[in-house]
């Protein structure tokens, strides 16, 4: 391989180091300045990103901090939420065993109207939980208030009067818990006339009994509750401490300040919060909180003792207590870090400027010497895709990506490659078609071959075309409901147990597996995947991918094919080959099954024939000719009568006598043709004998001529019926159409075969055209019936010859 010459300047390998050398000299003048420029910039990003970072950082933990805040809210309100439930159930029980109790003493007193008012009053003055808890009773029956001890006003009143502050009927709800639930927690607004515009919050519990017709209930006000829960809530909040000096600032929604770290600062508004540069950071809170601020994050530099230090805060309001809370801390990390950070690019700048000289010296070097090794490594990939080109018209090379050292030749390497691939993806193609193509000429042979072993070999071709691992074929019924497998081919190594649901070859579409599959989507259906889809039927085998293709005669689908487990992906093509050899073979079934039904209806045909041309022969035999003979017996009598009184009447009576006979010559002929009876009486040479004997009284110019070898095996009678009518038809129509001067019937027998041969002098025949005669047609058939080979050589003018060639069973 020839060196690039750095003087050659239209060489492409030695561009790169010419073009290597002017961009170092003209980048050696422009770095040292970028390289400042960037240096500072760099600097200022880094602080800025520290910033932003921190700022970041210190925002999720103000935020993370404030929603414990909440979280220890909402905790504490459910636990007393949940005390009170239990509190109020266990009031309610309490009640209900007393109403229990009253009723069973009622009961065995008849006093049961008393022990209801009894337990009325027992449960009206009972108190509990501050004097905050109370007792109700309602009859559900009457849909009416019997007890309120709360507020006596209500007792005896109904749904109409029992309402809440959004109008709700609250009795209604009471009874439909007590009827449906049994029992359950309400929570309502309460009205009282005694204080109107105002609600009074309560919650309640509830549950029925029935003896009395009673819900009875226990409440208590939500707001009392409430209450208490805040109280517990300040003082956690007030001890609540995070990182080194955060706290909890909380106050209501008029600023008056009722959480902080700092005790002189409750009962204070928040608006007198100022920082160390007054500014009113307690006024931003306070906008923040009612959500008149651009965003909830309060930034402010702390004073007093602190002072100069960066603070911040998340607010937020509390809505259901009418709260506004902030969770804050200091940001000294944040400055710790700009400052280490400024240090550390100070001492970086210096050791930077000694660094940079030397390593563009080194650079410089790296670089030319880099271009020139480069500059090779052109000139071999160019001389090897040279090379490459050279032998691809005559080879399948492909060249190797791990040679290449540029992406731009890998990439003109990768579509030559493709060039290659694309070369032997048609020549797989084609010998996929000659595959396709040979297997459906040698369908066309296997003419002797069962069905069963048609399929088989079929099926073999299409997994051996579509390189897989198995395969099945199924036919489908007219109803399109079933489907019966007729070839499956596995591996060795798999699970002979073929078959559909529970191993058997039929099934209905539905319990068909992959095949019924094909038939519901009435499409191909093509599923490649990496991993198992585990043993899907017909197939006993893990199975990775398959295709499965209906094939369709006319708007049914008849035949279903799959394979599976093929080591590539399935594609298209592979339907489109696996479409057109089973439409082929569908088409070879059609073909075959209606040649079985034409040979079936012609073997009707003849032998109804037969049955009746016996039937007629013997009737003419037995019947007509033995009538004329009585005919020709009283002539005979009568004529010898008339000799001697009317001789010239006795002549003309001789005259008819012998149309008679000849009637009956003619009648005996025709019989013998129609059902030669010397065939089952004496055998085929006998019925061939008197076959010739009328063929040369009917045909005064024709000899015919009978030959045959010593050892005439017995045949029997349907071997010998069918040999003599196509020996008969051969016979007649070289003596009535070929004119024939000689006729020569030549019977060779062997031990277990035999060899018939009829040959005329005659005009002979065109095949082409005598291949559309009934009498040929016959001729065949009856061969074909009896497993001989039948062959009919003609040519106009020169003769016929016909050979029959079979076996004796």
């Amino acid at each position: 391989m020839k060196l690039p010459r750095l003087t050659d300047w239209h060489s492409l390998s030695s561009a790169p180091f010419y073009a290597s050398a002017l961009v170092i000299l003209v980048l050696g003048l422009f770095i040292g300045l970028f390289w400042v420029v960037n240096e500072y910039q760099a600097y200022q990003e880094s602080v800025d990103n520290i910033i932003k970072n921190y700022n970041k950082l210190y925002r999720e933990r103000v935020k993370e901090e404030f929603d414990k805040v909440i979280d220890a809210i909402e905790y504490k309100r459910q636990q007393a939420s949940q005390l009170t439930e239990q509190n109020l159930r266990e009031k309610v029980q309490s009640a209900y065993a007393l109403a229990s109790h009253m009723y069973n003493l009622g009961k065995s007193q008849n006093a049961v109207p008393e022990m209801k008012k009894r337990a009325l009053e027992i449960l009206r003055p009972i108190r509990w939980n501050n004097g905050k808890g109370y007792y109700f009773v309602g009859c559900v029956g009457k849909r009416k208030i019997s007890l309120f001890s709360d507020d006596p006003y209500y007792e005896g009143k109904g749904a109409d009067e029992f309402i809440d502050g959004s109008g709700k009927r609250v009795l209604d709800d009471f009874i439909r818990i007590a009827q449906n639930d049994g029992a359950g927690l309400y929570r309502y607004n309460l009205l009282k006339p005694a204080f109107p515009g105002r609600s009074f919050p309560h919650i309640v519990f509830i549950k029925y009994f029935k003896p009395f017709d009673w819900f009875i209930g226990a409440g208590i006000y939500s707001s009392d509750l409430e209450q208490e829960v805040q109280k517990e809530v300040i003082e956690r909040l007030h001890e609540m401490k995070f990182g080194n000096d955060g706290e909890v600032l909380g106050f209501r929604d008029d600023g008056t300040i009722i959480i902080s770290d700092d005790d002189w600062l409750i009962g204070h508004s928040v608006l007198d919060l100022y920082d160390a540069g007054g500014n009113r950071y307690g006024r931003e809170m306070l906008l923040a909180g009612t959500g008149r601020a651009a965003e909830p994050y309060i930034k402010y530099q702390a004073a007093g003792e602190n002072q100069g230090r960066q603070k911040m805060n998340y607010v937020q309001p509390y809505p259901d207590w009418g709260w506004i809370l902030s969770a804050g801390m200091s940001m000294d990390e944040m400055e710790k870090a700009i400052q280490a950070e400024t240090d550390t690019y100070e001492i970086i700048s210096f050791r930077n400027v000694f660094v940079f000289c030397v390593m563009f010296v080194s650079a410089v070097f790296l670089l030319l010497f880099a271009a020139y090794v480069y500059s090779r490594k052109i000139e071999q990939g160019i001389a090897l895709f040279t090379e490459f080109f050279r032998k691809a018209a005559d080879s399948k090379v492909k060249i190797q990506n791990q040679e290449l050292t540029f992406t731009e030749f890998e990439v003109i390497g990768s579509l030559a490659n493709r060039m290659v691939d694309d070369r032997i993806q048609k020549e797989l193609i084609l010998q996929r078609n000659e595959r396709r193509i040979d297997t459906l000429l040698r369908l066309g042979e296997m003419e002797k071959f069962t069905l069963q072993e048609k399929y088989d070999f079929v099926l073999h071709r299409v997994i051996e075309i579509t390189q897989s691992q198995g395969g099945y074929m199924a036919l489908v019924n007219n109803a399109q409901t079933h489907l019966t497998l007729c070839s499956v081919v596995m591996d060795a190594a798999s699970d002979h147990n073929i078959g559909f649901e529970n191993g058997s070859m039929t099934g209905t579409v539905a319990r068909s597996g992959l095949a019924g599959v094909a038939v519901s989507n009435k499409k191909p259906v093509m599923t490649n995947s990496l991993y198992s889809l585990g043993k899907l039927e017909p197939y006993r085998q893990d199975v990775f991918n398959h295709l499965d293709v209906p094939i369709y005669d006319g708007e049914k689908i008849v035949l279903v094919c799959g394979v599976c487990n093929r080591n590539i992906l399935y594609d298209i093509s592979d339907i489109r080959q696996m479409t057109l050899l089973l439409e082929g073979l569908w088409l070879h079934v059609l073909k075959t099954c209606s040649e079985k039904e034409l040979a079936n209806l012609e073997r009707q045909v003849i032998a109804a024939t037969q049955d009746e041309r016996s039937r007629i022969g013997q009737d003419l035999h037995d019947g007509l000719a033995s009538h004329l003979s009585g005919v020709e017996l009283l002539s005979k009598a009568l004529q010898q009568k008339l000799e001697v009184k009317a001789p010239e009447e006795a002549g003309q009576l001789g005259m008819i006598r012998g149309l008679i006979k000849e009637a009956i010559v003619k009648t005996s002929q025709l019989a013998r043709g129609l059902y030669p009876v010397h065939l089952n009486e004496q055998g085929l040479q006998a019925a061939l004998e008197e076959m010739i004997a009328e063929v040369e009284t009917a045909f005064k110019s024709t000899r015919c001529t009978l030959s045959c070898t010593a050892g005439s095996p017995e045949l029997d009678n349907n071997l010998a019926t069918h040999l003599y009518y196509i020996i008969r038809e051969a016979v007649f129509n070289g003596a009535r159409h070929g004119k024939a001067d000689n006729i020569r019937i030549k019977l060779a027998w062997s031990r277990d075969s035999y060899t018939i041969s009829i040959k005329d002098d005659g005009g002979g025949f065109e095949q082409k055209t005598a291949r559309k005669g009934m009498g040929l047609h016959t001729m065949k058939y009856r061969a074909k019936a009896v497993g001989a080979n039948l062959v009919i050589e003609s040519v106009a003018g020169s003769g016929t010859s016909v050979t029959i060639t079979g076996e004796v069973e």
